[in-house]
């Protein structure tokens, strides 16, 4: 993974996911990409699909009115576009992102780092983001 820094979107995968999203015209990726974690919750999702429901969850806040203040111009102008995401929506990203907090890869690899519990909070700080 090419990080260089904790925040969610201080990866090339989330990057590359936000790069991607600007092709989409409706919430479809991001919803198949709350899946994929949600659906391998008694396995291991992977890094790179963590990195990506991450951001996708991101977005959910940022559609909201709650993005966070290092959120990508990409976002904030494909936000622009969009109305409120429904509760089922904000249910999904409430799970992925607690899933990888719980039992990921991506929480493997920032646990053998010093900025582990940075980390966490960044995650802790975009699930207070997403209202029940």
């Amino acid at each position: 993974m090419g990080a260089w820094g904790y925040g969610n979107f201080e990866n090339d995968d989330a990057m590359d996911w936000v790069a991607d999203l600007e092709g989409y015209s409706d919430d479809g990726m991001i919803i198949d990409t709350l899946n994929t974690i949600i659906d391998q919750a008694d396995d291991y999702p992977e890094a790179p699909d963590c990195s990506g429901a991450v951001v996708a969850a991101e977005t959910i806040a940022a559609l909201l009115g709650e993005p966070h203040e290092d959120c990508p111009d990409e976002i904030d102008a494909w936000v622009e576009e969009r109305t409120s995401p429904s509760a089922t929506l904000i249910a999904k990203a409430r799970q992925a992102v607690e899933v990888i907090m719980s039992n990921s890869e991506l929480k493997d690899l920032w646990q053998e780092s010093e900025d582990f519990e940075a980390w966490q909070s960044s995650l802790e700080d975009l699930l207070t983001r997403l209202p029940y």
